[in-house]
Order: structure tokens, then C-alpha cells, then sequence
């Protein structure tokens, strides 16, 4: 399997990983190796993940970046310079500005190619070393080096869809990932889409024959409430808490969440997650004067993460519809708040109508509307009745919307790959 991250939080592709290695198969994962966060090789529930250094002679531009600030520090830093060469300060700040300049560009029009091409040729590498019978592509970003190691080794290939990778919000140089996409996809043995949604729009799209959906269900836990959250966040012990776990990213409706926070009554307002957003949110929320209602808190390991969903009272699935790919989307946390019992206010979008239709556990709204969105919160905070009803038929639905109910799909796909 290829996968372009560092295997930390993905827990699709474990999923994926474990079942597959459950099934009989020696399963190894590469992925993307960050010095200090990840091991260069681990193995866990039984397969191997392999992770791939994205540096340059193991130097990385955040290295650089940070040695050229130290030098450029030194001109300000104590001792204080002697007056005869204290004239020279603007002269020594305009050459480490250009040095920072240069090498910005360096990076853009040399470095970053380069690199590009050394990590594509380290995975491959990797790959071959594996000599499997199946390379499986996770994403659209990991296609042409599975494509190329199962060409080189004669085998199949499988191309796993998370996203609609052609359509996605703020994605840079989208004509080439389209033409990649096309001219890739139908080479590939099996194509998997996470919805019925994307796979209908991907077969239409590229003539190729109905994909597999293979929906993005958490493993079935029964994790119950306690009080995790509320003690590393500070909070009171029977305190309310809104919840919105997951990527702290633009256009998922957590602009529109610090709107409506005042307007939430009664529960804290938590964001569990990290990502490029999170920076900005946080100084906003400060500027809205948010402190004591709204709290931030980095993402958590996967193993941990249902016993910190169980402690909300609300979670929050505000998805933005910016664009294909979130409007077909059915994102991991709508059904983890099931998982753990927890009732959802959620986008009006196709796939999360589905469910919420389905499972009667939650509340559909506009999300583009802030109002709307403390509308739907405070009616579950107030109601009381409403609120437990629909947790308990979160619970209910917890069996079916579940890894265990929908693994078989992937077993069925490998093991018609080879008749």
C-alpha cells in the first residue's frame, strides 16, 4: 500500500491494513516519514509500515529556513554591537534577506522538483523491495508510483479513492491531476470510492466499470462517557460540550462555528484537531472574545479518540458545499459521533442525508447560515428528550454503520483479484 502521510491518524488505511492482514495476506504499508514524530519502520496488528524520507541528503527546508533565522538573529542579539559596526546592521539584514529570498526561490524552481522526483524514486524502490502481487494506491497522490511498481513487477493494482482529488477545495495545478487521473485509472485492476455519490460521478466521468464502494466506517467500539475532555481542557465536571473533531481546515464551517458560539447556550465549544486553519481560528475566537466558551485541543491518537468523542454532548459535521468533493462526502466523524452515542448537527448534503435520514440521530441544517447551525445546537442542548432519543438511536445504528459490517468488501475485492 502507498500512502502519502505518516500513517499517524490514518485510520482508513489501518483499517484497511489490518483486515487485509487478517485475511491472510502480508500487507506493508509506506508512508511518509517525519524525523522526531514517526519510527523509519514499525509493525502494527500485524502488517509493517515502511515510512520514505521526503529530505534532501536528509536536510529538510525547515532546517534550512530556521538556520538562516538564527543567523539573521545574531544582529540583534546580545552584546550590543560597537558603534563602528553598528552602521553595518541594515547592510547585514538586507544580505540575510536575500539569502532567505534566493533560497526561497531555489527551493520553489530546483529543490522542490527535485524532491519530488527523489521521493517518487524512494517509494518505488521500497515498493519493488516488497515484490508484491498487489500495489494499492491510496489517493490520487500515490497513484503514479503504485502504478509504476506494479507495471515493473507485472502485478495488479488496486486504486483506493478516499477524495475526489479532481475537485477538492483550494487544490493547486488541478489540470494535471485530472490528466493523470484519466490516463491512470482505467490501467488500474479494481477502483474503489468511498460513496455511492463519488463512484456513480467516477464512472460516468472516465467510461470505466462501476467501482467498488467501500464506505469509510470507524471499527465498532462501545466507548463510554467519562471524563477525559473535560479534565485536559479544564472544564467543570457536568459541563455541555459541543464537539467538532477532524481536520481544522478551510471551508469545513468552523469560520461559521466561531460566529454562531455565542450564540450557543448553556455547553462549551470544543475543536479537536489540528491543521493550516488553526492558527487563524484561534487568534478570531480571541478577537470575538471566546475565551472560556470556545477550546482548542491538538488531534489525538486514533486508539484514543472514541473516548474523547464520548465525552460531547453535540457533535458538529458543518461541512461546507464548496465544492464535488464535499458535496458527496461522507466524513468520518458524522459516524464516529455515532459510534460513541453522540447525536450530530450535520450538512444537508446527499451522502450525510443518508445516513442521518437512516439512523434518525441527528439534526440536517444549512451550514451556510451560522444562525442555523446554533439553531440545531441549542435545540438538542435544551431539549433533553430529543437529545436522548436520538443518542439512543445513535447506538443502535452503531452495529450497522461499522468496519465490521463493511470489511467484507474489501476481503471480496482481493480475493476476486486473482480469478
Amino acid at each position: 500500500m502507498f500512502v502519502y502521510n505518516n500513517m499517524l491518524h490514518d485510520a482508513r488505511v489501518r483499517r484497511e491494513a489490518r483486515t487485509l492482514t487478517e485475511a491472510g495476506h502480508e500487507v506493508t504499508v509506506l508512508a511518509v516519514h517525519e524525523p522526531g514524530r514517526t519510527r523509519r519502520e514499525e509493525r502494527v496488528h500485524g502488517f509493517r509500515i515502511l515510512r520514505i524520507s521526503r529530505s534532501i541528503l536528509g536536510i529538510s527546508r525547515l532546517e534550512i529556513m530556521a538556520w538562516l533565522r538564527r543567523k539573521s538573529a545574531l544582529e540583534l542579539g546580545p552584546p550590543p554591537l560597537p558603534a563602528s559596526i553598528g552602521a553595518s546592521e541594515p547592510v547585514l539584514r538586507r544580505i540575510i534577506g536575500r539569502l532567505e529570498s534566493t533560497f526561497r526561490r531555489v527551493r520553489r524552481l530546483v529543490l522542490y522538483p527535485l524532491r519530488r522526483v527523489l521521493i517518487f524514486l524512494r517509494f518505488v524502490r521500497a515498493a519493488l523491495r516488497t515484490k508484491a502481487d498487489v500495489y494499492h494506491a491510496h489517493d490520487l497522490n500515490a497513484l503514479l508510483m503504485a502504478w509504476t511498481a506494479s507495471r515493473l513487477r507485472r502485478a495488479r493494482l488496486v486504486y483506493d479513492t478516499h477524495e475526489v482529488a479532481t475537485d477538492r477545495t483550494n487544490m493547486r495545478v488541478r489540470w494535471w491531476a485530472c490528466l493523470l487521473e484519466r490516463a491512470l485509472i482505467g490501467r488500474a485492476d479494481r477502483v474503489i470510492c468511498t460513496t455511492q455519490t463519488r463512484a456513480d460521478f467516477t464512472q460516468k466521468r472516465y467510461g470505466i466499470a462501476p467501482p467498488v464502494v467501500l464506505r469509510n466506517l470507524p471499527a465498532h467500539v462501545e466507548p463510554e462517557p467519562s471524563g477525559l475532555m473535560h479534565e485536559r481542557l479544564g472544564l467543570p465536571a457536568g459541563e455541555k460540550v459541543v464537539l467538532y473533531q477532524g481536520g481544522i481546515q478551510v471551508q469545513r464551517g468552523l469560520e461559521h462555528l466561531l460566529d454562531a458560539a455565542p450564540e450557543i447556550r448553556g455547553a462549551a465549544v470544543v475543536l479537536l484537531g489540528s491543521g493550516r486553519l488553526k492558527p487563524a481560528l484561534i487568534a478570531r475566537a480571541a478577537e470575538l472574545g471566546l475565551d472560556g466558551k470556545v477550546y482548542f485541543h491538538d488531534a489525538v491518537p486514533v486508539e484514543e479518540l472514541p473516548q474523547w468523542t464520548a465525552c460531547a454532548y453535540v457533535g458538529l459535521q458543518i461541512l461546507q458545499n464548496t465544492c464535488f468533493n464535499h458535496y458527496s462526502s461522507l466524513s468520518n466523524k458524522l459516524l464516529e459521533y455515532l459510534m460513541a452515542g453522540v447525536p450530530a448537527v450535520a450538512s444537508d448534503l446527499p451522502e450525510m442525508r443518508r445516513v442521518i435520514e437512516d439512523t434518525r440521530a441527528g439534526i440536517l441544517v444549512d451550514t451556510s447560515r451560522p444562525s442555523a447551525i446554533a439553531g440545531a445546537v441549542n435545540r438538542l442542548l435544551e431539549d433533553e428528550t430529543l437529545r436522548e432519543t436520538m443518542a439512543q438511536r445513535a447506538l443502535q445504528a452503531r452495529r450497522r454503520y461499522c468496519w465490521d459490517q463493511e470489511q467484507h468488501v474489501l476481503r471480496e475485492l482481493y480475493e476476486g483479484l486473482f480469478q
